[in-house]
């Protein structure tokens, strides 16, 4: 590994930008000394950072208030979707049995046998009394009285008795309280009178038992019990675990994974309604709450931190300026609208295209993987090509050759092969999550196949598809953070760890993850470029979420070409020495964040202005 020489790049000032070290040495070529990164990168960008916050982003508070009122109605939406759903109907169905039969025993505990009324015999006790008379009068054929005591027994006054005392010695005894507890007709009575007094205490719990009164339960996609039992019905698995309770934890980014691995139609729809409904809570309490209190003149300030995360992307809070709804969101269209340019100007958004995969491509030499890209390819048709080749091969011919069978099998399913388009969509969720370190388990949850073929989609994934990314796993990654303790990302950063075992998935996610670092170099540089040009007024970056950016330009053709024509240069420099997958990087123009259109590379003026004019 050769040692790299920091005094290959001198800094100069106002001059200098850590993106002129692109392309960079492959990072398990080089091994710079530890403070490299921070001495020509990292301070570098720190400028751009508070400048990024400074900016603030340009927002619209009637639109604001507008997105307010139509919140209760999305949510509404939200909530009907959910209450419809086939899975949700069949959980809630599964739970009002389960609080049924939970109520049924929780009367029946309650209630009290014979055994719990044993009490010795009182001849002055009216009930005892009558009990005793009840059995002996039946016994003797003697006529009961009609009055009735609560439990149905004739009621027997001592008078009453007594008027018998002279053809019946034995009830004299009674009277005087002479007989034996032993005796049968007492310990019948005392029997019949435990089990009348059982029956009566226990009706009211025999009546609830019968006719329980238990409402029908409304599912709540913020209940942490709820969410558990309906994916323990679905037969799901967290990846997390509570740090509070050790129970499975599904919070949104667990429930967004599911949405990304099923193919499951009925599951996708469930666990999008559940992302919106956990937005809806972040758009009330965060996003309108903050957009009014952090906007300052027409503006929304939020705080950036560099490097938040273990992969070196920003983070941001006083608001999230990076937590916006995914495309896929209902909110996401009313909240984007919120974000207007000023008069006079227009928004550019641009971002790279696939960056992550992109760069895995371009350190692993994965021929498959890279042939997506360099080739033009579609990636979900090339994934389910190997994970389902014999169910593809009855549709249409297979050559052997990965770029040309790809190519047929897309035309087919754009021509409208629903079976195809069907084995198509069933290999997202396998991509996606063995993507992040999905094992054969979870795959056969997600696509809900046997255990033997998610173990086949397993092997031909990391033996057959992408074996090249498999290798630079096992026979790169894995044995030099073993060895060293740590791998080098690019640009003399380091993750480091004292546990390779545990931490292997985010040493090797984090490689390619790092990589968003050249957003942040993109804005430097363009700050450069900017300041260069004095157009520090006509073109402002007010944004960058992971590998986006924002940016509020004035409404000038000119102005419009040259950064178009700038930002397009800048990010599809190449990053790496040897790089053989190229950056992608395409800009939209519009006049809020949810009408972007378009604009072609090096577009000439008369395209911007006729774009202009439609917008």
């Amino acid at each position: 590994m050769n040692q790299y020489n920091p005094k290959a790049h001198m800094l100069t000032s106002e001059h200098y930008s850590p993106h002129d070290l692109l392309p960079a040495p492959e990072p398990a070529t080089y091994d710079p000394p530890e403070d490299y990164f921070y001495q020509h990168v990292a301070k570098h960008l720190i400028k751009d950072t508070v400048r990024l916050q400074n900016n603030g982003l340009p927002i619209n508070l009637d639109r604001v208030a507008e997105l307010e009122k139509e919140l209760d109605k999305i949510i509404a939406e939200v909530e009907s979707t959910l209450a419809s759903n086939e899975y949700i109907s069949k959980y809630l169905e599964h739970s009002y049995k389960s609080q049924i039969a939970a109520y049924q025993a929780e009367q029946k505990s309650k209630m009290k046998s014979a055994k719990d009324f044993p009490k010795p015999f009182n001849y002055k006790d009216m009930q005892h009394r009558s009990y005793f008379m009840h059995i002996f009068a039946q016994k003797q054929g003697i006529e009961q009285p009609t009055e009735l005591l609560p439990t149905g027994i004739p009621k027997w006054p001592a008078n009453t008795v007594k008027k018998l005392t002279k053809s019946r010695p034995i009830l004299s005894k009674l009277l005087a309280g002479q007989l034996p507890d032993n005796h049968p007709i007492i310990k019948e009575a005392l029997a019949l009178w435990s089990q009348h007094k059982a029956d009566m205490y226990n009706k009211s719990y025999v009546t609830k038992i019968e006719e329980p009164k238990v409402d029908y339960p409304k599912f709540n996609p913020g209940s942490s019990k709820m969410k558990t039992e309906l994916f323990d019905m679905l037969g799901l698995k967290s990846d997390k675990t509570s740090k509070t309770t050790g129970e499975p934890s599904w919070d949104r980014s667990q429930v967004e994974r599911v949405n990304k691995e099923t193919s499951d139609p009925i599951l996708r729809e469930l666990t999008q309604a559940m992302i919106d409904h956990s937005f809806a809570a972040i758009v009330r309490n965060n996003f309108i709450t903050n957009f009014y209190k952090y906007t300052i003149n027409g503006k929304l300030y939020g705080q950036y931190k560099i490097f938040g995360t273990k992969s070196f992307r920003l983070t941001s809070n006083s608001p999230n300026m990076l937590n916006m709804p995914s495309t896929g969101s209902i909110f996401a269209k009313p909240i984007k609208k919120c974000f207007q340019a000023p008069k006079g100007r227009v928004i550019m958004a641009i971002d790279y295209g696939a960056l992550e995969n992109r760069v895995i491509a371009n350190l692993s030499r994965d021929e498959n993987l890279s042939n997506i890209y360099l080739q033009g390819l579609d990636g979900h048709c090339m994934n389910s090509l190997y994970y389902f080749k014999e169910e593809i091969a009855a549709e249409i011919e297979l050559t052997g050759d990965s770029v040309t069978d790809a190519r047929n099998y897309y035309e087919a399913v754009e021509n409208g092969n629903k079976v195809l388009k069907s084995i198509r969509q069933k290999g997202k969720g396998p991509s996606f999550g063995m993507q992040y370190g999905a094992y054969p388990p979870k795959i056969a949850d997600s696509i809900k196949c046997s255990l033997k073929e998610a173990e086949t989609i397993f092997n031909r994934y990391h033996n057959e598809l992408y074996p090249g990314v498999t290798k630079f796993r096992e026979e790169y990654v894995v044995p030099t953070v073993t060895q060293e303790g740590k791998i080098h990302m690019g640009l003399g950063c380091y993750m480091k760890t004292d546990e390779p075992s545990r931490d292997i998935r985010t040493l090797v996610n984090g490689c390619s993850q790092f990589w968003s670092i050249l957003t942040l170099l993109t804005i430097n540089k363009m700050h450069q470029l900017i300041d260069e040009k004095g157009w520090q007024d006509k073109v402002i970056i007010n944004s960058s979420i992971y590998d986006s950016i924002y940016l509020s330009l004035e409404a000038d053709p000119e102005v419009i070409k040259w950064t178009n024509d700038t930002l397009v240069k800048v990010m599809t420099k190449d990053w790496m020495e040897g790089q053989t997958v190229p950056n992608e990087a395409t800009a939209e123009l519009g006049m809020d964040w949810n009408d972007l259109y378009q604009i072609p590379h090096n577009a000439t003026v008369e395209q911007i202005k006729e774009l202009l004019s439609g917008i």
